[in-house]
């Protein structure tokens, strides 16, 4: 199986360029992001060397879009005290009970409650700024 390379650039034309990418790969990613619905299987790989290669490269792009979106979720939680987390569920297609375990996991509390705003406040008064806010509080309502 020939390996691709995937180039992808923006508007202003510039370009980064994505070396030994398995085909199956550089095409179910062009279809995810152009939101096509329709999923194929492998079209490219047929030996069993190829089908795990694929399957490798897969798995190691989901880890790294987990770990982002994780990270993303929780940066939008933070981006203020009363973050709607419904709608960052949804966005996230996750229940709130996983939500919950990815906020948690990364230190942000299930129950925001006044003392969470308070210690939020706070914070501000005291001229912390970004992340420094969110950390305070977190300290200071642990429980």
């Amino acid at each position: 199986m020939r390996r691709k390379f995937a180039t992808i650039g923006d508007a202003n034309g510039n370009k980064d360029v994505v070396f030994e990418i398995t085909p199956d790969l550089a095409d179910v990613f062009i279809a995810a992001i152009r939101n096509q619905a329709a999923v194929e299987g492998p079209r490219h790989a047929q030996n069993f060397d190829d089908l795990t290669a694929t399957i490798a490269q897969t798995s190691h792009l989901i880890q790294h879009l987990e770990a982002f979106r994780e990270l993303a979720i929780t940066a939008a939680d933070r981006t203020s005290p009363h973050a709607d987390r419904k709608a960052i569920a949804i966005a996230a297609a996750m229940p709130p009970s996983r939500l919950y375990r990815v906020l948690e996991k990364h230190g942000r509390p299930k129950n925001r409650s006044k003392a969470y705003e308070q210690a939020v406040h706070e914070a501000l008064d005291k001229g912390l700024q970004g992340d420094e806010i969110w950390n305070y509080a977190d300290r200071t309502t642990e429980q």
